[in-house]
């Protein structure tokens, strides 16, 4: 394997061939990591520098240092996805009630420009962004409607025209894609479930006071019992706008609600060793797991390819079960 390393106008400035180690991942709807750690010789520090990218064969995601240290003769230099150059373009831009793809393309259109970064090919994905987002930077937007839509995005390194090519995805089941440790095509299981910070309603107290205060529910507000999870979100300084009735003030209410929600769900997440690498990153696929006793279809939400005294493994990462089965 090797790794290939460019300058912000993506110009390959040399390969690094051998490395102590290297650890390369990619997210669906956020910013994948990495690190590689290289023996201090000749030239090494002048090729590995903050704000560079780096490239692999096998992927068209490009990582950019982000920063470089000196351990004990090695250099370690540790970055994320180029994605990550959106956390330094922000917004104020009020989203809602729109389709996600166009959405997310448009913030990007709209940013300051970066070097190289340019729209790529429309997905023309239908799905629709009900909540609200706004005030934040672009990396952050496309993590709330992403997580909201389900749906993936990237800069996409383009080879031929030396860009990073924006572009939101969303890839379907594959039923060809069956893991079970029965099949012997998966190991290194782990598993998490948790409700800690659940909430599933959110109580969202706008302008006025005392009684005369305007407040919503938002989420599930069908629940009862023990399954409804409440949250207060105190939204006073969103007050009615110019020409706004109180009914399309509080449907805003509701909206805001829903993305407080966003991040409050169910974590319930899977991650084993794959034995090929036929699977891709955003794929649904299926898997059976006796040991623990589900059965279920779910999205790899991260692929980890991890490179160590000339041995690669790969580790898919996998959200919250879109269909879950109990034995």
């Amino acid at each position: 394997m090797e790794c290939s390393i460019y300058d912000e106008n993506l110009t390959r400035l040399g390969v690094i061939s051998t490395f102590v180690s290297l650890v390369w991942e990619e997210r669906y709807a956020d910013c994948g990591t990495f690190q590689i750690s290289v023996v201090q010789i000749d030239g090494i520090s002048d090729l590995l520098k903050p704000d560079r990218y780096v490239g692999i064969k096998s992927s068209d995601t490009l990582m950019i240092i982000k920063s470089v240290q000196i351990i004990d003769k090695r250099v370690v230099a540790d970055g994320y996805a180029a994605v990550n150059l959106l956390s330094d373009r922000v917004s104020v831009d009020v989203v809602s009630n729109t389709n996600a793809e166009s959405a997310m393309r448009g913030l990007v259109q709209r940013m300051n420009p970066w070097p190289r970064v340019e729209l790529g090919a429309v997905s023309g994905l239908a799905d629709v962004f009900t909540a609200q987002k706004s005030d934040a930077t672009i990396l952050d937007y496309c993590r709330a409607i992403g997580e909201a839509a389900d749906m993936g995005f990237k800069l996409r390194y383009d080879r031929i025209t030396k860009k990073l090519l924006f572009e939101c995805y969303k890839p379907a089941k594959n039923p060809n894609l069956r893991f079970s440790t029965l099949y012997g095509n998966m190991g290194g299981i782990e598993y998490s479930n948790s409700t800690a910070n659940y909430k599933n309603v959110a109580v969202v107290a706008g302008a006025g006071e005392g009684e005369n205060r305007i407040t919503v529910y938002a989420g599930d507000t069908s629940s009862i019992g023990t399954q409804r999870r409440e949250m207060y979100v105190d939204a006073r300084q969103d007050q009615p706008q110019e020409g706004e009735t109180t009914e399309e003030y509080k449907a805003r209410l509701v909206r805001i609600g829903e993305e407080k929600l966003l991040g409050q769900v169910k974590i319930e997440n899977f991650k084993f060793i794959l034995d090929d690498d036929r699977a891709k990153l955003g794929d649904i696929v299926s898997c059976a797991i006796p040991e623990i006793g589900v059965k279920l279809e779910v999205r790899i939400t991260g692929i980890t390819l991890t490179s160590q005294n000339n041995q690669n493994t790969i580790e898919a990462s996998m959200g919250t079960p879109i269909v879950i089965r109990r034995y």
